[in-house]
């Protein structure tokens, strides 16, 4: 089994990365869902116990995909932030991030945690992005969204989105991140820290679970015609 897989999607070639992230590689696009920046932090200041490094460790795998792609573009379909922008310590480890990647666009369609991009301007530019696009992104053959329910009915395009956390159980396993593509495409949530959504695969879509070290397709039944009964 391989660490990646190479699949095409609306006429175009795409490469599925067993860490939850999908690379478009005539764009030098690296696109990931739901990233969370800060999510523990705002648990722990709700009081909820919870260790620290989530954040740290989510960049980190940011900089090893980079790294592997030669990725010119980070573009995160929404979900940036869990929450508002504090001075916490994930801000600190996102600057950095940034530093280390100064040459790299990295741009958002906001998501519906992403509100403080929208309501604190002046704090979202110390986040050093390079564009921030309100509710969806046209660049053809796709349409990228956080939920697919906010694409465009006039806009014509494949439609890429994030949003609901797929995942899906096989026998004997855990549940795992998954990928599904059908009349439009789901990725998983980026982060490690996230839950997810147990996704029922339609016959005729294309799905692959991100196992550790792999990205395997899931053999889905077709639907069999019936047939008619003898008389």
């Amino acid at each position: 089994m391989a660490d990646e897989r190479a699949i095409e999607v609306a006429g175009e070639a795409l490469l599925l990365l067993a860490e939850r992230a999908l690379y478009w590689p005539r764009a030098r696009t690296l696109a990931i869902a739901d990233l969370h920046l800060g999510k523990a932090d705002h648990f722990r200041r709700a009081g909820i116990a919870l260790p620290a490094g989530g954040t740290g460790h989510d960049l980190e795998r940011l900089d090893a995909l980079l790294a592997r792609t030669g990725a010119a573009r980070l573009l995160v379909l929404g979900d940036l932030l869990h929450g508002p922008i504090p001075d916490a310590p994930w801000l600190a480890r996102w600057r950095a991030f940034r530093a280390r990647h100064a040459g790299l666009a990295v741009e958002v369609v906001a998501g519906n945690h992403d509100r403080a991009l929208r309501r604190q301007p002046l704090r979202a530019q110390a986040l050093a992005l390079s564009a921030v696009h309100a509710a969806w992104l046209h660049e053809p053959p796709f349409v990228f969204v956080h939920a697919e329910e906010d694409a465009p009915a006039d806009r014509p395009g494949y439609v890429l989105s994030g949003h609901l956390h797929p995942v899906l159980r096989l026998p004997g396993l855990p549940r795992l991140p998954a990928f599904r593509f059908g009349a439009s495409g789901l990725l998983p949530a980026f982060t490690a820290f996230a839950g997810g959504l147990a996704i029922a695969p339609a016959p005729g879509e294309r799905v692959y679970v991100c196992a550790p070290d792999a990205v395997v397709e899931v053999p889905l039944p077709r639907r069999i015609a019936r047939r008619a009964p003898r008389t």
